[in-house]
């Protein structure tokens, strides 16, 4: 923290703590202003809070973000490729994640875990850049984009009804997008694409 804001440690983990698990259950209350990020809070705890944003909350949870599953079987893929590499096809078994119960991971399911957590990635890279257009340094652009990327609810104070237009647009296009999980936005652009193709034939 800057500026020795809290009294004392207790009071620093109790504030710090609170807003690391609000943004990583994407449940949004904040026990601060808005600015005090800014400006009291130093850049590490910008950075976690940013990445528990990204990261969101447990599968089949309302929580936004990559969620704890995707994130579960990517690690477990890199995990599982290094072995490939080192050991011999004889000790490779197949690829499982637990999930209630020992799940096998198939090639489609590494897939699409890998394709949405792309896109939150691209989507999260395009709200940052639409911030610093606006005008915000990067480390505002980044919060806030991450924050609306997982449709958390904190903010360092760029989200305001003085904000320019064109970012509103953006922000509202990422949470209708990020809270669709991509997926059946592409399956309705998919769907248009063929009736639309079907109507020109």
């Amino acid at each position: 923290m800057r500026n020795n804001t809290y009294p004392d440690m207790a009071a620093l983990f109790r504030k710090g703590f609170y807003q690391l698990i609000s943004g990583h259950t994407t449940t949004g209350f904040m026990t601060i202003y808005a600015k005090q990020f800014y400006y009291e809070w130093g850049d590490i705890a910008l950075f976690a809070i940013t990445i528990s944003m990204l990261l969101g909350g447990s599968a089949c949870s309302t929580a936004g973000g990559f969620k704890g599953l995707r994130t579960g079987i990517i690690f477990s893929t890199f995990k599982t490729e290094i072995k490939r590499m080192m050991l011999p096809e004889s000790r490779i078994s197949c690829q499982k994640i637990h999930h209630i119960k020992d799940v096998v991971l198939t090639d489609t399911v590494i897939k699409s875990a890998f394709l949405i957590v792309f896109a939150y990635i691209i989507t999260f890279t395009l709200g940052t850049l639409a911030g610093m257009l606006a005008g915000f340094p990067f480390d505002m652009a980044a919060f806030e984009s991450a924050s609306v990327t997982g449709n958390v609810g904190l903010s360092i104070g760029v989200t305001s009804v003085g904000m320019p237009a064109f970012l509103k647009f953006t922000y509202i296009i990422i949470m209708w997008l990020a809270r669709l999980e991509f997926m059946s936005v592409l399956a309705l652009g998919a769907f248009f694409i063929r009736k639309a193709r079907k109507s020109c034939n």
